[in-house]
C-alpha cells in the first residue's frame, strides 16, 4: 500500500511540474532548460552554472533537490521538511495552489537529474517525462548505486546517456570525453577535458549566451570541498556531503597539494554492489599515495564517526573529511573537529530532521555494537 501511495504522489507532483513548465514557456518562449547528471560533481556544476547565468538572467535550480520527486518540488518551489505523511499532504495541497499563483518570468531552468536505478520512477527515463532539457551535460561515470543496475556499470553508463541523446538538434551536449562511446546525439557537441570540469562547463554555457565567467565569489554548497579552520590549527577539507571512487580520488589529490601531515577521513562508498571490495582496495591504494594517515569510518569497517572523537589528531594537520550519506554522516565528525562551533552552519545536514534522523542512527548502531 505504501508502494503505490508514494507513486500517486510523486504522479500528482509530476502532472503540476510539467503544467508549470508550460507555463513558464508560454511566459517566455525563450526559456531553456539545462540537465546536468552523472556519478559525482552534478551538484557542484549546477552551482556553478547558475553562478554564471544569474549575472544577467533569472535561473530556477534544483539545489539539492535531483530525484522524481524532488524535481517537481523544485519547479513548484516546494520545500518539505520531515517527510512526514502530513508533509506530503500538505505538499499536495500545495501544489496547484503554487501553479496558480506563482507567474515569474524565468530564462533558465537548471535541472540536476539524478538516477539510482534502471526502473521507473528511479530512472532517467522518468524524468524526462517530467522535463526535456534543451543543454544537457554528463559528468562522470562510477559504480555508485550498481546494484540496482544488475552489478552493470554500463547499464549505469547507458541510463544517464539518455539524456545527452535525447536533446534536440538545435541543443548543446557537454560531457566527459571518457563517455563519448555512449553518446548518439543531433545535438550540438561542446568538447571539454576529461575529468568532473565544473568551472570549465560553466564557463561555455555562459559563452553560449554571451556571458563571461567570473568565479571570485564563487561558493560551493555545504560539505562539497569546504575549507575550514579545525582544533590544533588545522585544516579541515571537509566533503562529506557524498562519495565516489571519482570523486574522493580527485579529493586525495587536493589533499595531496597541502604540506603534511595530510589525513584522509574515508567513509565507506555506499550502492556500489558487487565491486564493493575492489573499489574500496582501489581506494585505499590511492589514499596512501596522497595521505600520510587513511582512517577508514563506516559500517564496512565496523567503525563510526564518534568512535574517532579522542584520536590524536596531530598539529598543524590538514584532514580531507569524505564519505557517502548513507549510514556514515561524517559531517558529524567535522563538527567535532571545528575550532569555531558557529561553522557548523556551514556544513551539510543540519535540519531539524537529518539531526533527528541521525540521533535515532546512532543510537541504534551504538546499541547493536556494545
Amino acid at each position: 500500500m505504501q508502494k503505490y501511495l508514494g507513486l500517486f504522489v510523486i504522479t500528482y507532483l509530476r502532472f503540476f511540474a510539467k503544467l508549470q513548465i508550460s507555463k513558464l514557456k508560454l511566459l517566455n518562449p525563450k526559456l531553456k532548460i539545462i540537465g546536468v547528471t552523472g556519478s559525482a560533481g552534478k551538484t557542484s556544476t549546477v552551482y556553478a552554472i547558475d553562478h554564471v547565468l544569474s549575472s544577467k538572467y533569472k535561473t530556477i535550480t534544483t539545489k539539492n533537490y535531483n530525484s522524481e520527486s524532488g524535481i517537481p518540488l523544485s519547479l513548484l518551489n516546494l520545500k518539505i521538511k520531515n517527510y512526514s505523511p502530513i508533509d506530503w499532504l500538505k505538499t499536495m495541497i500545495l501544489a496547484p495552489i503554487k501553479f496558480l499563483i506563482s507567474w515569474p518570468k524565468v530564462d533558465f531552468i537548471i535541472i540536476e537529474m539524478g538516477v539510482d536505478s534502471a526502473k521507473s520512477p528511479k530512472n532517467m527515463d522518468y524524468l524526462l517525462s517530467i522535463i526535456k532539457p534543451d543543454i544537457g551535460v554528463f559528468l562522470s561515470l562510477s559504480t555508485v548505486h550498481m546494484a540496482n543496475f544488475n552489478n552493470n556499470i554500463e547499464n549505469i553508463a547507458l541510463e544517464k546517456a539518455k539524456l545527452i541523446n535525447s536533446l534536440p538538434a538545435s541543443g548543446y551536449a557537454i560531457f566527459n570525453p571518457d563517455l563519448k562511446k555512449y553518446i548518439h546525439t543531433k545535438a550540438k557537441i561542446i568538447k571539454i577535458k576529461s575529468g568532473i570540469q565544473t568551472q570549465e562547463i560553466a564557463t561555455a554555457i555562459g559563452k553560449i549566451f554571451g556571458l563571461k565567467a567570473n568565479f571570485s565569489n564563487f561558493q560551493l554548497p555545504p560539505s562539497r570541498c569546504s575549507i575550514l579552520k579545525g582544533k590544533n590549527n588545522s585544516t579541515i577539507i571537509d566533503s562529506s556531503y557524498n562519495s565516489s571512487l571519482i570523486a574522493t580520488t580527485e579529493m586525495l589529490k587536493f589533499l595531496g597539494t597541502f604540506p603534511s601531515p595530510r589525513i584522509a577521513i574515508l567513509g565507506d562508498m555506499r550502492e556500489i554492489g558487487e565491486k564493493s571490495a575492489e573499489e574500496h582496495q582501489k581506494l585505499d591504494q590511492i589514499a596512501k599515495k596522497y595521505a600520510d594517515i587513511v582512517l577508514r569510518v563506516g559500517p564496512l569497517v565496523n567503525k563510526y564517526y564518534w568512535q574517532l572523537f579522542d584520536y590524536p589528531f596531530p598539529k598543524n594537520a590538514t584532514i580531507l573529511v569524505k564519505g557517502s550519506q548513507n549510514e556514515i554522516f561524517l559531517e558529524e565528525l567535522v563538527k567535532h573537529l571545528l575550532k569555531n562551533k558557529s561553522d557548523t552552519k556551514l556544513l551539510c545536514r543540519q535540519s531539524p530532521y537529518w539531526l533527528n534522523l541521525k540521533s535515532k542512527f546512532r543510537s541504534s548502531v551504538g546499541e547493536s555494537t556494545k
